[in-house]
Order: C-alpha cells, then structure tokens, then sequence
C-alpha cells in the first residue's frame, strides 16, 4: 500500500487536480504523511461502520457508505468545526480521490464480472421482462418528473433535455454488488428470485451505463453529426474490447498463461488500466472501460486464475476513500428546510421506490410468480446502493444536477438502500442455497 500510494503522489503531483478543490498536491514529506494518516482513518472508520451495519442487519457496504457521508461537513464539521480541513486538507484530498478512482475502476470491472456470469444463468423471457420493467417504468417515470423540476434543480451543464434523460437514469439503477451482498446475507443467492434479481440488475445497469454516456455527451455540447460519430467511435471501441480482445484472452490465458501465476493478475491491471485510459481520452468516462473489460474477460478460468479475489481486496480497501471524497462534496445539513424541499425529495422518493417495487411486482406476477416472490423480487430491485453513488458523482461533477439535487437524490439512495434487507425479511422470503453449491 505504501508503494501505490508513492506511485499516486507522484501522478498527482505532475498536474492532478481534485474538482473540488482544483488544487495540486504537493510532494513534500509532510503531504505524504498526512495522506498516509487519512488512509488510516478513512480504511479504520469504514471497516468499524461496516462492521456496525452488519450488526443492524444490514450489508457491510451501507455502513461504510454512510461514513463516508459523516466524515464531511454533513456531521463531522458540524460537531467538531474545522476537522474536515484538517483531516483533509487540498492535498490530500487530491490524493484520495485518485485513490478512489482506482478502486472504482477496478469495482466496476468486478461489475463487469458478474454481470457476465449472471447472464448465464437460464433466466428465460420471464428474466427479460423483469429486466426491462426494472429499467424503463422507473426511467419514464423520472423522466416525466424531470421535466417540470429541471428549471429549479439543473446544474451547469444540464437543460430541458439532459437533466431530466439523467434524473431517469439515476431512478432506474439497482446496485449489482450490494444486492449480491444482501442476497448472500439473506441466503437467497441460489434461489429463482435471487437469480432473477442478479439478472435484471445486470441487464439494467449496463443499458444505464450506455445510456449515461449519451447523456454525459448531450451535456458536453456536442451537435447530432458530433453526437454520432462519438456513439459510433464508443461502439466501435465496445466492439473491439468484446470481440477481438476478448477472444484474445481467452486463448492467452487458457493457452499460453500458467495458471495461478502473477502474470494472470498483471495482464488484468493492465488490460483495465488500458481499457479506461482509452474511453477516458475518447471523452467516455473511464469506468465504461473497466466495465467493458470485465465483461470481455474469461469467467470460465481456472480457480488458481481467478483475479476477482485480490482485485475485489483491492477494492474494498479503496472504496472507502471514493466515499469519503462522496461526502465532501455533499452536504445534507445544507440543504434549505422549506416545503419545496421536502416536497421534491418525497416525491423522488415516492417515484423510486413505487416505481421499482410495484412494477417488478407486476412484471412478476405476469411471470407466473406468486405474491410474495414477486414482491420480495420488487423489493430487492430497490436497493441502488454504490452504483447510484458513483453515477450521481458523475453528473453532480458534470453539471446535470446542481447540489441540492445532488443531496437529495442522495438521500433517496440511501433510504431505498437501507429499506431492502429489512422489507425482505418481513415477507419472510424463505433462505435457499444454491443446490450445486
């Protein structure tokens, strides 16, 4: 970890610049200390607040989202003024945020992973439907609700058009990894529900994905002739990473690449590395490409060969500094206390769960599901989790939401999230293991 964090000082230090704060860190030994010292705090508080979550019930990743939110000016410079500033000053902040960049790339290539091997499973029509429900009622329903609040609630860069294109999107997400971790804490990752859910949640979220690189280049300014050739030259790189490349690999890895070696995990840091370097320079965000080589590469390895363990480690140890950076820059203490306010964010609320939860409901009885697997299905879908995090980083740092709506749509995540593991419980969905272990 030293040595990364070495490596990350000196990046930073040629020119990185956190949004933030616009500020370049420094290469002194007092910077590198006190980045150090923060990573200690930030990794320390997060594993103690998820292992609080899991106490309450809930999974490890809410506790460590939520702290991320209290070490802000939302509760932590509220109760003790001027400890954000210390704690954080501008260098360090720049090093936390490529910290977290980092980990994020390779979370959402583990996300790529996953949605794979979801795909595989024999989900049938019915796995479509659900998909397809999941994604477009809550989608057309934030897109109505976006058009009379995006004179109020635009940032920036958003309008009539791209604000509310994205208040749909971020309505539609269900978060992959956190509803894998409820569905393995319920014991419900073996059953028919639970694979239905990973499958939908897959599916939604890569649409979600695509559809937030439109969006994100609506918003840069580009005309309908730029608009194309950008959707073209994304998909003609999404076809080279899924075609090409990933054939490739397969035959490397299978063929030519001895299993359990250090070179497995050396071609997945720099294939992801590469992958988001490349959608980066082609003004794609750089999570698409993590995601697309996760999806490109082989899920049927060896064991010895599998790389979501130490890049998943990886990970769970960065995470916490993109929370952290998260609840910098948002402040749900700031928020005005009018009825406007409050009205928005219960109805937003409204819309995202009512939306997802009664229309998977429906879209499960349709299926031939009974009741209670239905809603419980429904109820799972709700949870949005991590991925709306980073997809609502991405548009409040784009300009399509100003901070208000940034706090709220926040606070919409949090609460859909928390109520998941919870709701299912009180169904009582009967726990089911996987019958081939």
């Amino acid at each position: 970890m030293p040595l990364l964090v070495g490596v990350l000082l000196l990046v930073q230090g040629v020119g990185g610049r956190h949004p933030a704060t616009d500020s370049t860190l420094t290469l002194d030994n007092h910077g590198a200390a006190a980045l150090l010292l923060a990573i200690a705090v930030v990794v320390g508080a997060a594993h103690l607040a998820g292992r609080l979550a899991v106490v309450l019930g809930q999974p490890q990743v809410i506790g460590e989202i939520v702290m991320g939110v209290a070490l802000g000016p939302t509760l932590l410079e509220r109760l003790v003024p001027g400890t954000v500033e210390w704690l954080f000053p501008p260098n360090v902040i720049g090093g936390i945020n490529a910290l977290a960049q980092l980990g994020l790339i390779f979370f959402m290539f583990s996300t790529g992973q996953e949605a794979v091997r979801s795909n595989r499973d024999q989900t049938g029509r019915e796995g479509v439907l659900i998909a397809l429900t999941s994604l477009l009622v809550p989608f057309v329903a934030g897109l109505a609700v976006g058009l009379p609040l995006a004179a109020r609630f635009a940032g920036t860069a958003g309008d009539s058009l791209t604000f509310p294109l994205f208040l749909g999107c971020a309505l539609s997400i269900t978060a992959f990894p956190v509803l894998a971790r409820i569905l393995t804490d319920l014991r419900m990752e073996g059953g028919r529900v639970g694979r239905l859910s990973l499958f939908a949640a897959a599916f939604g979220d890569a649409l979600c994905w695509v559809l937030l690189t439109v969006i994100l280049l609506l918003a840069q300014g580009h005309g309908m002739v730029s608009l194309w050739r950008s959707l073209l030259l994304s998909t003609g790189v999404a076809v080279v990473i899924l075609w090409p490349i990933r054939l490739l690999l397969a035959k490397v890895l299978r063929r030519h690449v001895r299993p359990g070696t250090l070179l497995v995990l050396t071609i997945a840091v720099v294939g992801i590395a590469a992958s988001s370097g490349i959608t980066a320079l082609l003004g794609i965000h750089q999570l698409i490409g993590a995601f697309l080589f996760g999806l490109a590469w082989p899920p049927d390895l060896p064991s010895e060969s599998n790389v979501n363990r130490p890049l998943g480690v990886m990970s769970r140890l960065l995470l916490p500094c993109f929370f952290v950076g998260f609840g910098l820059s948002v402040d749900l203490g700031d928020l005005p206390l009018s009825w406007g306010t409050l009205g928005t964010l219960l109805l937003l609320l409204a819309v995202a769960v009512v939306t997802k939860v009664l229309g998977v409901t429906l879209a499960g009885l349709l299926s031939g599901m009974d009741r209670r697997d239905s809603a419980t299905l429904g109820l799972l879908m709700n949870a949005r989790g991590l991925t709306e995090l980073v997809v609502l980083g991405i548009g409040h740092d784009s300009g399509l939401v100003n901070d208000q709506m940034f706090g709220i749509l926040t606070i919409v995540t949090l609460v859909t999230t928390l109520m998941t593991g919870p709701g299912v419980r009180r169904l009582g969905a009967a726990p089911v293991h996987d019958p081939t272990g």
